[in-house]
């Protein structure tokens, strides 16, 4: 039985009638309740990957099989007007215009917030604004989630939390795909049930974290970023 959700094959990404090529004979596949992790090293064109996940950007060829119905998007970062008073519940609202006030309430009970749905967004601290970005992607129950570098702005302490939070995710609801972007291999290696390796053009392993790490090819290409963290798998069906 294929329990994938997604699988690119032998996809070659280009915005110029293939002159030049964002990415080279991608390969991988996304399994029902799995965390992908993206790394990417030096310039690659992840951003672009997750835009032809998405269906937002087109320009590629052979093919991608998408299996999932609903998608959602966690953007790097949103600059909000720290001056424009919108509550939590609205902010939730602008995203998913028809859902109750009841559901807002229950997805936020989920992660312990309950306390933050008639908040002014402007007062929320980073790790609560984060929670409220995932509770949004989440109430339209997709799927497949995608996290763009969520962590690439913050330190270390409130990346560990941050992969707390996914934890939750699937612990909570555990039917979800996610795949996210990341550039801290430390805890990528710790929180991901596949690693997929992206260096400038070129399309490097898809594999699990154990894999890479003990694979002499991967390690050629990206030996100074590897180091060998203990692997915490998450419960997901068998494939």
């Amino acid at each position: 039985m294929n329990n994938s959700i997604l699988e690119f094959k032998d996809v070659w990404i280009s915005f110029d009638n293939n002159k030049t090529f964002v990415l080279k004979d991608v390969n991988f596949s996304v399994f029902k309740w799995e965390i992908l992790s993206i790394i990417w090293l030096n310039w690659t064109g992840k951003t672009t990957l997750l835009k032809i996940i998405a269906w937002i950007y087109k320009n590629y060829f052979w093919e991608i099989i998408k299996n999932y119905k609903k998608i959602s998007y966690v953007p790097q970062k949103i600059n909000l007007d720290k001056t424009f008073p919108i509550k939590v519940y609205e902010f939730i609202r602008l995203y998913n215009w028809n859902v109750s006030s009841n559901l807002i309430k229950l997805f936020l009970e989920k992660f312990n917030s309950v306390d933050l749905f008639d908040r002014n967004i402007n007062t929320l601290s980073w790790w609560e604004f984060q929670k409220v970005m995932i509770i949004s992607a989440l109430i339209s129950k997709p799927d497949l989630i995608l996290f763009d570098e969520p962590t690439s702005w913050i330190d270390v302490l409130w990346e560990e939390f941050f992969y707390e939070l996914v934890s939750d995710v699937k612990n909570l609801f555990p039917y979800i795909s996610i795949i996210l972007v990341s550039h801290n291999l430390n805890l990528v290696y710790k929180n991901s049930d596949k690693v997929l390796c992206l260096h400038k053009d070129n399309f490097c392993c898809h594999w699990t974290p154990s894999e890479i790490i003990d694979n002499l090819d991967a390690r050629n290409i990206i030996w100074n970023y590897l180091l060998p963290y203990k692997h915490n798998p998450h419960k997901k069906c068998i494939h």
